[in-house]
């Protein structure tokens, strides 16, 4: 038999497979649908065996999460100031960790309610850097026309000053001048780099201009990895976490 021959035999032996069992199939419909609701809660029993299971990982989860990194010399707060003490450690922490990997960078942004949390004065655990951060951000650097800083700095004058790091400017009803960034008057005509987290560079919290930069380049690591690392760093080099308000955003009567 010639393989032409086998494989339209085949076909033709698939065929009338489907078609009896197609044939035979029997047309079936709900007559009737029923359900029942289980409640969880405290009259649930334990399962012991889930309980074994998981109780290591547990465990181990919260050893890691009670593990003091640092400690900072007085309570990091975050009133509605201009700027804090929180919103200026963290913006200069990102802006440390961020110039390891791209020196191009010249000023850092976050946002007031970006900050989830204070420090206490004290030891600082793993805990406490996911709770100011609980969320996957990550690091990205935007390369900005002067037009398009423009509007970021009109955006933290209407706020009356966010957390920033590289950049000082003067608020009076709600408009900035005297600003600077990188230690440097700003001129419009340049093009700035910026490093921010991806929740804001994609438009989040009223900064949908954000979108519009010349470039955008993911740095591939957590906001709250750089927080761990900086304060890692400060705790080898026997320093506490700091932080002053330095006049960096001022508001003038």
């Amino acid at each position: 038999m010639t393989n032409s021959k086998l494989l339209r035999e085949t076909r033709l032996l698939i065929l009338a497979t489907a078609l009896t069992f197609t044939s035979c199939q029997k047309h079936l419909t709900v007559s009737k649908s029923e359900y029942t609701q289980y409640s969880i809660d405290q009259q649930v029993g334990e399962d012991s065996a889930a309980l074994r299971y998981y109780s290591p990982y547990k465990e181990k989860m919260q050893a890691e999460m009670s593990r003091v990194i640092g400690q900072t010399e007085e309570e990091l707060t975050k009133p509605s100031e201009p700027e804090t003490l929180l919103g200026n450690f963290f913006a200069d922490a990102i802006l440390k960790e961020g110039l390891k990997k791209d020196p191009s960078i010249q000023f850092t942004l976050s946002t007031k309610g970006g900050l989830r949390t204070t420090f206490p004065k004290g030891d600082i655990t793993v805990s406490k850097v996911f709770e100011l951060m609980p969320f996957e951000n990550e690091l990205v650097v935007l390369k900005m026309k002067g037009e398009n800083v423009q509007q970021l700095i009109d955006f933290i004058a209407r706020k009356e000053g966010e957390p920033v790091s590289g950049m000082q400017m003067k608020i009076r009803d709600k408009k900035a001048f005297d600003v600077t960034i990188a230690g440097q008057p700003f001129d419009i005509n340049k093009t700035y780099t910026l490093l921010t987290y991806d929740y804001l560079a994609d438009g989040g919290d009223q900064l949908s201009f954000l979108k519009n930069t010349l470039e955008r380049r993911d740095l591939g690591q957590r906001v709250r990895e750089a927080i761990l690392e900086n304060i890692n760093d400060l705790t080898r080099e026997g320093k506490k976490i700091t932080a002053q308000l330095d006049g960096r955003i001022t508001i003038v009567q």
